[in-house]
């Protein structure tokens, strides 16, 4: 599960420490569902916990289902519209607001990369 959390036509990318798996790859905050947890839950705790912020309006947007060793795995991306307080990185992380443009130069994590095609025209609208 991921925020994909816009700001005047910007969107929030960080870029994952060097003790994480992926380590320097860019992504979309986020992380995995607890046992138990409701989708906006699980994305109102991860954000809070990775980022210190508490997000206000947020919808569903798109689901990516990838193929792995031993099975696939569903990711759910979330546009976050309003959030509350300033993301300030919480685990070691790099934070930037990037332009869909700017993102370009970025090296995002694969399924990331993928959605990123498919951003650019939802941030125009915002």
């Amino acid at each position: 599960m991921a925020g994909v959390i816009v700001r005047d036509s910007r969107f929030l990318a960080a870029r994952r420490s060097e003790t994480m798996a992926w380590a320097g790859f860019w992504e979309f905050p986020g992380g995995k569902v607890e046992p138990g947890e409701t989708l906006a839950e699980a994305l109102k705790r991860e954000l809070h916990e990775e980022l210190s912020i508490a997000i206000d309006a947020f919808s569903l947007w798109k689901v990516k289902e990838k193929k792995v060793t031993g099975g696939a795995i569903r990711l759910f991306f979330h546009l976050v519209t309003e959030f509350s307080g300033t993301p300030t990185p919480r685990e070691g992380q790099e934070l930037a607001w990037l332009t869909c443009e700017e993102a370009k130069d970025y090296t995002f994590l694969p399924v990331d990369a993928e959605v990123l095609a498919e951003l650019s025209g939802c941030l125009q609208t915002r």
